[in-house]
């Protein structure tokens, strides 16, 4: 963004006026306003990826559980570590699609 001594750089004299004056602190309190909107939008995107890393976290715990349980009961079928990280990278995908989150 450019500041107003920019916008007005060829004509210093217009900073003077009492419009422009005030057109100028409009432009600052919107600028202001912009980058209020700016941070509160990447700290949603934090609470995102703080909520996405949680939920994988937990995700490879039930896994790692699942895979000890079925191995101290001796069940043939364990869990399918391939398959479960397909669907990892796929649900990352997706939420990241959804939250707007571009990694």
């Amino acid at each position: 963004m450019k500041t107003p001594y920019e916008i007005f750089k060829n004509k210093p004299e217009l900073l003077e006026n009492p419009e422009v004056k005030k057109l100028v602190s409009e432009y600052e309190e919107v600028c202001d306003t912009l980058i209020d909107l700016q941070q509160v939008s990447e700290m949603s995107k934090e609470k995102y990826l703080q909520i996405l890393v949680r939920e994988i976290r937990e995700s490879i715990s039930m896994e790692l559980n699942c895979d000890l349980e079925a191995e101290r009961f001796g069940e043939s079928e364990r869990v399918n570590f391939k398959k479960a990280t397909e669907n990892l990278r796929d649900y990352i995908n997706d939420y990241c699609r959804d939250h707007k989150i571009y990694l």
